[in-house]
């Protein structure tokens, strides 16, 4: 699973990147309430993979709250960061391949 992002912008400009491939890394947090995010972003699947990021304007990570009825699995984080980076302006797909 991975996310796609569109109308991201080169961080520190206001040039817009191509699309983004982003690979989600999360810790559950014991509690079982919380996930701490990193986010792995590349201009397409192989470059992610291989650690040859991109610098856009996205958080590379953040801690996240989960609902009483959410469970901290892959499925649910990428809804959830979906969502956060959705209130930044994105657009952004979950890709399931």
């Amino acid at each position: 699973m991975a996310l796609l992002i569109k109308n991201a912008k080169f961080k520190n400009t206001t040039v817009t990147a191509p699309d983004v491939y982003a690979r989600i890394q999360f810790v559950a947090i014991a509690d079982g309430k919380k996930v701490a995010v990193s986010l792995l972003t590349g201009l397409d699947k192989e470059s992610a993979l291989a650690y040859n990021s991109v610098s856009i304007n996205i958080p590379e990570g953040m801690t996240l709250t989960l609902n009483e009825n959410q469970n901290q699995d892959l499925a649910t984080v990428h809804e959830l960061v979906k969502t956060e980076l959705e209130k930044e302006g994105l657009e952004v797909t979950i890709d399931l391949a």
